[in-house]
C-alpha cells in the first residue's frame, strides 16, 4: 500500500528579537562582531520639503550610511502629505563605472544594480542587467489609504548574477578608472493636476556605503616578536620570497640574492602592522658595489643608515580590463620602515656558502593612506595589493648591478582574525 506523506500545519512565524537586555538579564559572553553592531545605535535622517527618510543602526555622527555583506537596511518614510498619491518606490541602486544595468519595476521598492564604465575606457561597451529583490512600498491599487510613515527593512544582497554567473557585489570605491557608488532613493509619486495620464513625482536620494567585511583565516605574527625568535621556533609562520639583483654581463659579478620574509598568512588586516625581514646575499665583493664602497679586502664595509635605496612597501593596482584595452592605475598604501641590524647567518632554507656574506633589515609596513576597502575583484574590475621590494645602487650608472622591484601578491582584508568571545 502507497504510504501518504501527513499533512502539516505552516510554521509560525519567526518571532522579533532584539539585542536589548530584557529587566533582570545580563550579557555573559558577546563576539566582537556583536559587539561592534550593537555599538551601531545611530539615526541618520535626510529632510526635503515633502519627505523625511531615517536610517537606523547606524555610527554616531556618520553623514554617510554605511552597510556591510547582506547589511539589513531599516528605517521608515515619512511624508509631509499622503493625499492624492499613486504609489511610493525605495531604491536601491548601484552606480559604477564598470558597466551598466538598468531595471524598472517602477511602482516598487527594489536593489537594483548599474555598473558602467568610463567612456574614454570601455566606448561602445553593451550595456547588461543587474538587478535583485523589488517590492513595493505602497501603490495607489491598495485597498488601505496611503499612511503618513512608511517603515521598510530590505537586505544587500552578497552577490549579482554577470553573465549567468554569481559575482561578489563590489564594495563603495572609487579610483580615476573606476567607482562603485550606492544610492538610496525615495519616489513619491502622484498624478499631474492637468494631465493625469502622465504621474509626476517627489524624489530624495542618498548616497550610502557598502562595505563587506573580511578577515584573514590565521592569525599573523606579532610584529614586536623578534624575526630569529620565530624563524628557529616556528618557521611555518614565515613565507620566504626569494628574487635576484642580477649584474651585467660584461662585469662577471655574482648576482645578489634577496630574500624577503612576510608572514606566511599573506592575507593582512587593514589595522595591522606587517612585519617583514629582509636579508640580501652575495660575495662581499658584490655587497660592496651595491653600497657603493670598495672593499680592496673583501671584508663588507659597516652599512650607514640611508646610504642606499632599499624599499618595501605596500602598492594598490586598480586594473579595468575590456575586450579592447586595458587601464591601469596604482597607489602607495604604506611604507615600510627599515632597521637595519646584525646579519643573521643561520637560516634553514638556505645557510650561506663559502664567500657569501650578508646585509640584513628588520622592518614594519604601515599604511600611510587612509584605506577601508580591501583587495577584490569583479568583472571586469580588479583591485590587487602587493608587497614591493625595490632595490636601487648608491651608484646606478656607475655600479654593475641591476636595480630590482619584485612584486608579491597578497591580500588585505578589513578587519583581524578573531577566534575568541569578549568577555564583558
Amino acid at each position: 500500500m502507497e504510504s501518504i506523506p501527513p499533512s502539516y500545519t505552516p510554521s509560525l512565524p519567526t518571532p522579533s528579537y532584539s539585542t536589548e537586555l530584557l529587566p533582570g538579564e545580563q550579557t555573559v559572553e558577546e563576539t566582537r562582531r556583536w559587539a561592534l553592531r550593537q555599538a551601531r545605535n545611530g539615526v541618520f535622517r535626510r529632510i526635503t520639503d515633502n519627505i523625511t527618510l531615517v536610517l537606523r543602526d547606524q555610527q554616531l555622527g556618520s553623514i554617510t550610511p554605511v552597510y556591510g555583506k547582506n547589511g539589513r537596511v531599516e528605517g521608515h518614510i515619512s511624508l509631509r502629505s499622503s493625499g492624492g498619491l499613486t504609489e511610493v518606490t525605495l531604491k536601491v541602486e548601484v552606480e559604477s563605472f564598470l558597466k551598466v544595468a538598468v531595471l524598472s519595476y517602477f511602482p516598487q521598492y527594489q536593489l537594483e544594480g548599474h555598473l558602467r564604465l568610463q567612456p574614454s575606457v570601455a566606448a561602445g561597451l553593451v550595456p547588461i542587467s543587474v538587478a535583485f529583490d523589488s517590492y513595493s512600498l505602497w501603490s495607489s491599487s491598495s485597498t488601505e489609504p496611503c499612511p503618513m510613515t512608511l517603515p521598510f527593512t530590505i537586505f544587500f544582497p552578497s552577490t549579482f548574477m554577470d553573465e549567468g554567473q554569481p559575482q561578489p557585489l563590489p564594495p563603495s570605491f572609487e579610483d580615476k578608472y573606476a567607482t562603485c557608488s550606492y544610492t538610496l532613493s525615495v519616489v513619491v509619486s502622484r498624478p499631474r493636476r492637468f494631465l493625469s495620464s502622465f504621474p509626476s513625482s517627489d524624489t530624495l536620494v542618498v548616497s550610502v556605503c557598502y562595505r563587506p567585511r573580511s578577515r584573514p583565516h590565521t592569525p599573523m605574527l606579532p610584529s614586536d616578536v623578534p624575526f630569529m625568535t620565530t624563524l628557529k621556533s616556528s618557521p611555518e609562520e614565515w613565507y620566504q620570497g626569494l628574487s635576484t639583483m642580477n649584474a651585467t654581463q660584461s662585469s662577471n659579478l655574482t648576482p645578489v640574492q634577496c630574500l624577503l620574509f612576510i608572514p606566511s598568512v599573506q592575507v593582512y588586516p587593514l589595522s595591522e602592522t606587517i612585519p617583514f625581514h629582509l636579508q640580501l646575499r652575495a660575495p662581499s665583493s658584490s655587497l660592496a658595489l651595491f653600497i657603493g664602497k670598495s672593499a680592496p679586502d673583501h671584508s663588507l664595509p659597516v652599512l650607514l643608515s640611508g646610504e642606499i635605496t632599499v624599499r618595501v612597501y605596500l602598492l594598490r593596482q586598480v586594473v579595468v580590463k575590456t575586450s579592447k584595452e586595458q587601464r591601469t592605475s596604482k597607489q602607495i598604501l604604506g611604507e615600510g620602515k627599515l632597521t637595519y641590524s646584525a646579519p643573521h647567518h643561520s637560516y634553514r632554507n638556505l645557510p650561506l656558502g663559502e664567500g657569501i656574506d650578508c646585509l640584513d633589515w628588520d622592518g614594519e609596513l604601515r599604511y600611510i593612506e587612509d584605506v577601508a576597502v580591501g583587495s577584490f575583484a569583479t568583472n571586469p574590475l580588479s583591485v590587487r595589493d602587493f608587497i614591493v621590494l625595490s632595490l636601487q645602487p648608491l651608484q646606478p650608472l656607475k655600479c654593475p648591478l641591476i636595480g630590482l622591484k619584485h612584486f608579491h601578491p597578497v591580500r588585505l582584508v578589513t578587519d583581524p582574525w578573531l577566534d575568541h568571545g569578549v568577555t564583558f
